[in-house]
């Protein structure tokens, strides 16, 4: 259908096109590799006034459940090869303690106030807890840049080989692919299970963090 869109004014008032956004206490970013989501979700923070979690500030505001991010890293081998089912890690000993210890530490960051998570947690682990969140994908559709990034990090500076490396940021990705399921029934990176998208080669990291902070500051009171 074809609609001339200046005969739709009459639509002032209807509560159908009224909704306002408002700040959520919580965005859940999640990033691909190399994407840059890191560093974006930090700055947005710092102009939102947000506090920023991820994985290392998580586990270090709760040294009581003996969690180390050496830990993590060293479960997260078994997530790099393939994309596992839900059983093959939520039955893992290792994933239950790191599971408690970040749903420990999350609950501790939600109730010190509006905070960004990024890479440690799903939507619905968030509104369950009874707090208003919005979810942002963070991606990179150009994988030449994604390359260059990859090869700054200390764990792939001495990689060449362009296959190696596209080799190692799916498996960052499948990392993520499979903390998602065994989170959530959601997939990770699927558009239609996230309030926002982002394009960072598009936007460029300075200016996808001013769009991160939009829709962190929202529309206050």
């Amino acid at each position: 259908m074809a609609e001339d869109i200046r005969n739709m004014a009459g639509t002032a008032g209807l509560e159908e096109f009224e909704k306002q956004y408002k700040a959520p206490h919580c965005v859940v970013l999640d990033s691909e590799y190399c994407s840059m989501g890191r560093m974006i979700g930090n700055k947005a923070c710092r102009k939102s006034g947000y506090a920023y979690y991820d994985a290392v500030i998580l586990l270090e505001t709760v040294p009581e459940c003996g969690v180390t991010i050496e830990d993590v890293l060293e479960f997260e081998k078994k997530l790099r090869p393939a994309v596992l089912t839900k059983e093959e890690i939520t039955e893992d000993p290792m994933w239950q303690k790191i599971s408690a210890a970040m749903n420990k530490a999350i609950d501790l960051a939600l109730a010190k106030g509006p905070c960004l998570i990024h890479d440690r947690a799903a939507k619905e682990m968030i509104t369950e807890k009874g707090y208003s969140c919005t979810s942002v994908m963070m991606y990179a559709d150009d994988m030449d840049a994604k390359i260059v990034r990859a090869k700054v990090s200390p764990f792939y500076a001495d990689l060449t080989d362009r296959d190696t490396i596209i080799r190692m940021i799916q498996e960052e990705d499948n990392v993520r692919i499979n903390t998602r399921i065994a989170q959530s029934d959601k997939a990770w990176g699927v558009k239609e299970n996230y309030d926002l998208c982002i394009n960072s080669e598009t936007f460029g990291r300075d200016y996808a963090a001013e769009l991160l902070a939009a829709v962190m500051k929202g529309v206050q009171g």
